[in-house]
């Protein structure tokens, strides 16, 4: 297999990869996240929050594999990259890391905005409590 071959086949390898590891975030955390969603008394945020959801853990998984560049200061055209086969492994394993980095940050943003979430609901609760005390 010629490097130029090498570097097709890697590219469209770690994508795959890249989607298989946002997908297995995706089915490991779904069923916390719609026991959150049916907790929540707002019936538009819970589907929301199904529906983006898979785009939420998906995307950045695939996000980060996009962001690492083949073209840089030493390699700077398309002959230098492909020349170097070292080089081309190391930059799968570059988009692999990146892709599971802006995995665990979206799993991060995810937590912040239904903690978010899960403090409006139980403020509303502490109000609707304390309404109902104050009338009966």
């Amino acid at each position: 297999m010629t490097n130029e071959q090498y570097l097709i086949v890697s590219y469209f390898c770690v994508a795959g990869i890249s989607l298989v590891i946002g997908f297995g975030a995706f089915l490991w955390l779904r069923k916390s996240l719609r026991e959150v969603a049916v907790a929540m008394p707002w019936k538009g945020i819970q589907e929301t929050l199904v529906r983006l959801f898979p785009l939420g853990i998906l995307f950045p998984a695939l996000l980060g594999f996009l962001t690492v560049n083949y073209i840089g200061c030493e390699k700077d055209t398309y002959d230098k990259v492909v020349a170097d086969r070292a080089y081309l492994q190391h930059k799968s394993a570059e988009q692999i890391s990146a892709s599971m980095t802006h995995l665990v940050w979206a799993v991060f943003a995810w937590g912040i905005f239904i903690a978010i979430l899960l403090a409006l609901k139980q403020r509303k609760e502490r109000r609707a409590e304390t309404t109902s005390r104050d009338s009966g």
